[in-house]
């Protein structure tokens, strides 16, 4: 009779599995998230702060409740599921789907909380002795470092429960006690890895000042940049064939400069205000996400004109992934995710380069896709790029002078750039001319460029090349160095038969170098 109830009880279970492990991914995206921000609003109203929101209105309250502790889930979550897909070599879209449901015991966590006394103060744990040694231990409080009981019951069910899923697919014990404590080693590891960066010491490292002035800004920073790597490592594990031809897709030299242009207008801020943060940890990821958000932002932007750029793109260069085959929806996904991701990193640098990065995106938007699709109007489309370059340094500058970002970047350098990039940046489309004739995009070199002999690529010459002579006359210092890359620059256009893109992007990295050499020297 009990061997019957067992097969049936786990038969029952099997179908179970089985019926969850066909439904839409999409609908569990819209779980999780729906469950994790449930979470949030009830930990809020039932814990120790007992109130919506956690406290009153604030920019601080807004990037806790929708970037702070969003980032914490989804990283554990994501971090958790890729382990049990590479544990069990199940297919990562299998596991989510089964992992989704079991994400809905987080809200049980404050639940437990107010029945057993009220609610408790629930952060990060002050001390990790105790925190890693008793945490499975019933008759040790830890709600005095900030581990709430609730909590503890919860992430042992969590762990429960995965290994009840691992011992159904493997019937190997051996496996199923391993992975339940490597599962409840990771998301105990997370549930630390603030006070671990803070070498035991939280109360001394997460103080108001630096770049990331709070302390939710700091945590958001740490869980973003994890948030970032195991995210990328599942959509490898989604399809390694589509991610691979989603890295190979990028256009890392544009990447590249639009993140410099965030870095350096970082430093000429600060050598404008005389204010220069000291090197550590926080003041380092505040300058990688201002690094990441223009250059993810261009990455976006690609992705968003690789939809509308296929034809033209069968008949200049192979670059465009749907060329290679790669999939739609894959790709669709990557570029929402990255999206959200660069407005999430910049929103935690501050208010100011939130909307920076939006008007970025927006502006990569208007470029790319029709009707309005400004790439195909001559001056208009390398102009919008001049604006994007500005946008790019005025990232930078935010974190100095925040709301008057704009009003303290250099009036010369503004017009400079808006002259200068208008014109040079049309060498991009250089080997474009055809593919851009075909699809109706008038460019410069389609007006201008003609490769079939030396006096039909004079008239472009003359333009790409003068760009470099607006910077030297709005910047006398430079006036010498701008003569001398223009006369490179007029030359390579001029005699080469085949004209390489990243050629020009290395003249523009040098040339960018030593102009933002002689702003601060």
């Amino acid at each position: 009779m009990a061997k019957m109830l067992s097969q049936f009880f786990s038969m029952r279970v099997k179908n179970l599995i089985s019926s969850i492990e066909k439904c839409s991914i999409f609908n569990c995206i819209i779980i999780i998230f729906a469950m994790i921000f449930l979470r949030i609003f009830f930990e809020g109203i039932m814990e120790a702060a007992h109130s919506v929101g956690y406290s009153k209105f604030s920019y601080r309250a807004i990037l806790m409740y929708f970037v702070h502790f969003p980032l914490f889930y989804l990283t554990t979550f994501l971090t958790v599921t890729i382990i049990i897909s590479l544990f069990l070599q199940e297919k990562i879209t299998r596991v989510t789907k089964i992992a989704t449901p079991g994400l809905g015991l987080i809200i049980l966590v404050p639940v437990i909380d107010a029945i057993c006394g009220g609610g408790c103060f629930i952060t990060y744990p002050s001390r990790l002795e105790s925190y890693f040694l008793h945490f499975l231990n019933p008759v040790v409080s830890l709600v005095d470092i900030g581990v709430s009981t609730g909590q503890r019951i919860v992430i042992f069910l969590i762990c429960l429960l995965i290994a009840l899923y691992t011992y159904i697919k493997t019937a190997n014990f051996l496996k199923t006690l391993l992975l339940f404590f490597v599962v409840y080693l990771t998301i105990l590891f997370f549930g630390g890895l603030t006070t671990i960066i803070a070498g035991n010491n939280p109360e001394s490292i997460y103080i108001i000042g630096g770049m990331l002035k709070t302390d939710t800004q700091k945590f958001s920073a740490i869980y973003a940049l994890l948030f970032l790597i195991v995210s990328l490592l599942y959509f490898y594990l989604l399809d390694k064939k589509n991610f691979r031809l989603l890295i190979t897709s990028m256009r890392a030299e544009r990447m590249v400069f639009y993140g410099g242009l965030g870095i350096a207008g970082l430093i000429l801020a600060q050598h404008q205000s005389g204010l220069f943060y000291k090197i550590d940890f926080f003041n380092f990821l505040a300058t990688l996400f201002v690094f990441f958000s223009p250059g993810f932002n261009f990455w976006v932007v690609q992705i968003l004109n690789d939809f509308f750029d296929v034809q033209s793109d069968k008949f200049s260069r192979p670059r465009n992934p749907f060329l290679k085959g790669i999939k739609k929806s894959y790709y669709i996904t990557t570029g929402v995710f990255l999206s959200l991701f660069v407005l999430i990193i910049s929103s935690i640098l501050n208010y100011q380069s939130f909307l920076i990065m939006l008007t970025f995106l927006l502006l990569g938007v208007l470029y790319s896709v029709p009707p309005v699709r400004l790439k195909r109007i001559p001056l208009v489309s390398t102009f919008i790029l001049a604006i994007a370059v500005i946008l790019s340094i005025s990232l930078g500058y935010s974190l100095i002078f925040y709301e008057k970002a704009f009003q303290r970047i250099p009036v010369s350098l503004i017009y400079a750039i808006l002259s200068g990039v208008t014109l040079g940046f049309s060498a991009k489309d250089i080997n474009d001319v055809e593919a851009d004739k075909r699809n109706g995009i008038i460019t410069l070199p389609v007006l201008f460029y003609r490769n079939d002999n030396t006096f039909g690529r004079l008239p472009f010459s003359l333009m790409v090349s003068s760009s470099y002579l607006f910077f030297g006359i709005f910047f006398h210092s430079i006036f010498f160095g701008a003569i001398i890359c223009s006369i490179i620059t007029f030359c390579y256009t001029l005699f080469s038969t085949k004209p390489r893109e990243w050629i020009y992007f290395m003249f523009l990295y040098f040339f960018s170098i030593y102009l933002l050499f002689s702003l601060i020297l």
